[in-house]
């Protein structure tokens, strides 16, 4: 510990003075990090190397960054929220360059799970562990307001008017009141068997599907008191997403079954009346009435072409073109929004404006503290992403 505080106290004293020569210490070499206008970014992170060579270091209130030596030569990811991040393939003591995305984020404050209903001033979120939460909030701050416990490792939530559904990893599918959204009340529960994700409600019908390993998609019906049988299943699938279209299951799984397409006209016999196979295309995901197909993972880069495919008719899908965007999406919000992780930097999720018809092209970016996938939901201009509610806003 003496050591580590010596050696901050040397580096502090040799970048003390901004108006002289930016010395670095023996076995380290200086990178500057500013914006296209020449002012330095502070708190940018240069990243790079794997095990015992990893890095990441932030530069300071002058945009300095102190590397190790090793660190040089090597690729790197530099980045910062409301920047686009860059890669540098071979890196050296030189100054870089971010630019700004066109709209930024403002930080309103911390958030727990994904939203389940995002309404103007009131959000409700549920996490994996059961954690229900509601939380009133503005564009300067959020206050949790209600919570509860529901049951524990929640998969994928529904919200069906004031009834919210969810499945959890092995306990079955619960169903609860959101009537008083601040005392949310259990009406049933289907204790169905093994592991569960996805899963579709039509009706008295629901269909589940197996997140882990190819399985039989499962066919239950229900009644409101709760009871509950199989009636029937079908196929062998790993099931990423599944979700009706007027009488017809959609089940999207990876490469082989992009989609396959199930009559359900009589629940107790389905009948398989689409699979597609689409080489291409790593998985996908589905808008109203469209299925997205995401290209293989080599595929994805500045300009990358996502396929649509028209379910409108499902016993008859069909190519609806191609579109482009610069990220890989996640989600189709709207119209005009969709969510990503950009595509130099798979860490960072990023907001795009755009249509189907024209493209997406990113408009904003968190990059720091995010995983992949970590989207929470959003009412625009406001987003959950890294576990934190932020406001979209003109630069």
């Amino acid at each position: 510990m003496i050591i580590k505080k010596a050696y901050l106290i040397i580096l502090s004293i040799l970048l003390t003075v901004g108006c002289e020569k930016i010395v670095s210490p023996k076995g380290h070499f200086v990178v500057e990090v500013v914006t296209s206008k020449g002012k330095p970014i502070s708190g940018a992170t240069i990243e790079g190397g794997i095990d015992w060579e990893f890095f990441s270091v932030k530069t300071d209130s002058r945009g300095v960054a102190i590397l190790p030596s090793y660190a040089r030569g090597k690729s790197a990811v530099i980045y910062k929220n409301n920047f686009f991040p860059i890669i540098i393939q071979s890196l050296s003591s030189t100054e870089y360059i971010l630019k700004s995305t066109p709209k930024q984020f403002k930080l309103v404050g911390n958030v727990a799970g994904w939203s389940i209903r995002f309404n103007s001033g009131i959000l409700i979120t549920i996490d994996y562990i059961g954690g229900y939460h509601v939380y009133s909030y503005d564009e300067q701050s959020i206050t949790e307001i209600a919570s509860a416990q529901l049951p524990k490792c929640i998969k994928e939530t529904q919200l069906r008017g004031d009834t919210l559904w969810f499945s959890t990893h092995d306990d079955g599918i619960y169903v609860y009141s959101l009537h008083d959204a601040l005392q949310p009340q259990q009406l049933f529960h289907f204790s169905i068997p093994r592991y569960l994700g996805p899963f579709a409600v039509k009706d008295t019908i629901v269909a589940v599907g197996n997140p882990w390993e190819p399985g039989p998609l499962r066919i239950f019906s229900y009644k409101s008191d709760g009871q509950y049988k199989e009636i029937s299943n079908f196929g062998n699938y790993l099931v990423v997403k599944t979700s009706f279209i007027s009488d017809f299951l959609v089940i999207v799984n990876y490469y082989d079954n992009l989609p396959a397409i199930l009559d359900l006209q009589d629940p107790t016999n389905p009948r398989l009346v689409y699979n597609g196979v689409e080489p291409d295309y790593w998985s996908g995901f589905l808008f109203m009435n469209y299925l997205i197909l995401i290209p293989r993972w080599e595929l994805i880069e500045e300009t990358t072409y996502y396929k649509l495919i028209d379910l409108s008719n499902p016993t008859n899908p069909s190519n609806a073109g191609v579109f482009s965007a610069d990220s890989r999406l996640y989600e189709i919000i709207n119209d005009n929004t969709a969510i990503g992780a950009y595509y130099s930097y798979s860490g960072a999720i990023s907001v795009l404006n755009g249509s189907l018809t024209n493209g997406f092209q990113t408009t904003a970016i968190i990059s720091e503290g995010t995983i992949p996938d970590e989207f929470g939901g959003c009412a625009p201009p406001y987003y959950i992403i890294g576990g934190r509610l932020w406001r979209l806003q003109d630069l």
